[in-house]
């Protein structure tokens, strides 16, 4: 999969473009089913599938303070979409000039840099300067522009609709079942390994510490039966979230600790997903109370994890 960082024009390099365009926090299965339609779509005309989103939310610029939490972050995203089987990613900031855009200029940059057969979308997305564009005028100027716009239509899961909305208040709630769920696949994030205290490995339970992001849909405290991949290749592991606090706490963050695994993993690239909650955080008497919990909760991850 090609990832572009900004608006690149692609009409010389390719004929048959199909594009999917939203913001697709998380990646869900409304996003997948979306996203899906615009690769079948590319394949029957012999094309390629692009998916056009940001790599902020676009409140962020347009009301900061309104800006929801994220699901998910670029890296994930960008795996999640080479994982479903999209050509080529444009992960492009959203900023002011681009707020500023109609509508109609907005159809037009589609246009110039993409001319696209199909444009998919969701029933909920809107684009243009104050969210003025709707799918119901991407539908009557698809003609104008030089292409057929399919409006697809939305996800349930046990008669519930699917929305990143509702799948961050999951997240933050607990729920991290039901939030797999509507995600189609476990909650996901990525860090680069950062030095911690040494004390997991000076327990004997050595840890990848990684910082949990400001504005980040984050599963409250607890330890988390997890898969943790590295340089692509998975392992069992089990994850705590939180401040250790039998040892008077820290800054909250991510510990994971990867079964049978012995490498230095500094400055490497992690992605752990999130399988199952083991139980919640809690302070120990000591450092022997500590230790036994944690090896019972080795052995839970490894009961509850599978690598298939």
């Amino acid at each position: 999969m090609q990832i572009f960082s900004t608006i690149t024009n692609l009409t010389n390099t390719y004929d048959n473009i199909v594009i999917a365009l939203g913001t697709f926090d998380g990646v869900h299965r409304g996003h997948q089913s979306i996203i899906q339609q615009a690769i079948h779509l590319a394949k029957s005309i012999g094309g390629v599938c692009v998916v056009f989103t940001f790599s902020n939310h676009p409140l962020t610029i347009l009301s900061p303070a309104n800006a929801p939490l994220k699901i998910s972050d670029n890296r994930c995203k960008q795996a999640d979409m080479a994982a479903l089987g999209v050509d080529i990613l444009l992960n492009v900031p959203f900023t002011k000039k681009m707020s500023a855009l109609a509508p109609l200029e907005f159809l037009q940059l589609l246009k110039d840099n993409f001319a696209p057969k199909y444009v998919v979308v969701g029933p909920n997305y809107s684009f243009g300067r104050k969210g003025e564009g709707t799918p119901k005028m991407l539908l009557q100027k698809s003609g104008t522009y030089g292409f057929i716009a399919e409006i697809h239509p939305v996800v349930q899961v046990n008669h519930h609709l699917i929305s990143s909305t509702k799948i961050r208040n999951l997240l933050l709630g607990g729920q991290l079942e039901a939030a797999n769920t509507m995600l189609g696949k476990p909650y996901r994030i990525s860090g680069t390994v950062i030095p911690g205290d040494q004390r997991g490995r000076l327990l004997g339970f050595p840890t990848a510490n990684l910082a949990i992001r400001e504005h980040r849909a984050m599963l409250p405290n607890g330890v988390y039966a997890v898969r943790a991949a590295i340089d692509g290749t998975t392992y069992r592991a089990v994850a705590n979230i939180g401040t250790n606090p039998t040892f008077n706490g820290l800054n909250r963050h991510v510990e994971v600790h990867l079964l049978d695994f012995s490498q230095d993993l500094y400055e490497k690239t992690i992605f752990v997903e999130f399988v199952k909650k083991i139980r919640d955080e809690k302070k120990f008497s000591g450092k022997d109370a500590l230790i036994a919990q944690i090896q019972a909760d080795i052995v839970a991850a490894a009961a509850i994890v599978d690598l298939q």
